[in-house]
């Protein structure tokens, strides 16, 4: 019987200084992510110059940006929209600036489209659904302005705002 003692304690013991191999467990959790409309804007530059191509030819420059988007699916819109300063007394009118845009993936560029100092005018659109990728998207704005013989001489500066909206 003392042999049939020790077996018993012997088995006792095994168990335990082993429980987990004998018990298991599991539970189990639900994540969630609620993604919604976003956007966001970078521009790598500090300052446009617009050059002269000729005598009285015109000024051209471009500026170059970096963006992020996500519209909502089903009824989605976004832009990025461009609004100016004015250059100062005795220099170009704002009337005398356009631009054209480029957009290398997920929007429709604008025409040539007319400056403001009013009102901020599109850049890109975007529609339902729009994604740009991961690393994000690249466009540009190629500014064109008219070179007057009545603008007294000096250098003239106009700020440009860039916003982008996300629905």
């Amino acid at each position: 019987m003392k042999q049939h003692n020790t077996i018993f304690a012997l088995a006792i013991a095994a168990l335990a200084l082993t429980p987990a191999a004998f018990c298991q467990d599991t539970g189990t959790s639900t994540l969630s992510a609620t993604y919604g409309a976003e956007a966001s804007f970078s521009a790598s530059f500090s300052g446009t110059t617009l050059n002269a191509a000729a005598k009285f030819g015109g000024f051209s420059g471009t500026t170059n940006f970096n963006y992020k988007i996500r519209t909502t699916q089903s009824s989605g819109s976004g832009a990025i929209t461009v609004q100016v300063t004015t250059f100062g007394t005795g220099g170009p009118a704002v009337a005398d600036l356009s631009y054209t845009c480029t957009d290398t993936a997920s929007g429709t560029p604008c025409s040539t489209t007319g400056a403001s100092t009013s009102s901020a005018t599109n850049v890109v659109t975007f529609g339902a659904d729009a994604h740009s990728a991961d690393a994000g998207d690249a466009g540009s704005v190629s500014w064109a302005l008219l070179d007057r013989p009545s603008i007294k001489t000096g250098t003239y500066t106009s700020t440009a705002t860039f916003s982008i909206s996300a629905l």
